[in-house]
């Protein structure tokens, strides 16, 4: 069970109800979601929830404890945003030609 405050008088509410609304929720918008969005759609459940809502909210959507922690950082300090972009710039991949240049000759 989840113990959150509500205007001074404590409510138990159940977890495994919990989990299931945000899955279904984020199972709904998933599909229009890139992973930035993706991260902080997680981070503003986990936030709402509270504390132990970065665990839960990890169990309902797959998506990694770090990940959702990303996002509340991103959501303290929007400046941390960068603009459009999904990822800072040097993350992901490095191109096939970097990693492998007999890639280009075959």
């Amino acid at each position: 069970m989840y113990r959150s405050q509500q205007r001074g008088r404590h409510s138990t509410i159940d977890t495994q109800d919990m989990e299931g609304k945000i899955r279904k929720k984020y199972g709904r918008l998933a599909p229009f979601l890139d992973e930035k969005l993706r991260r902080l759609m997680a981070a503003s459940e986990a936030w709402a929830l509270g504390y132990g809502g970065i665990a839960l909210v990890s169990r309902a959507t797959g998506l990694s404890i770090p990940t959702i922690r990303t996002g509340l950082a991103e959501l303290e300090d929007p400046d941390t945003i960068i603009g459009d972009r999904i990822r800072r710039p040097g993350a992901g991949r490095k191109p096939l030609v970097e990693t492998d240049p007999t890639w280009l000759a075959d």
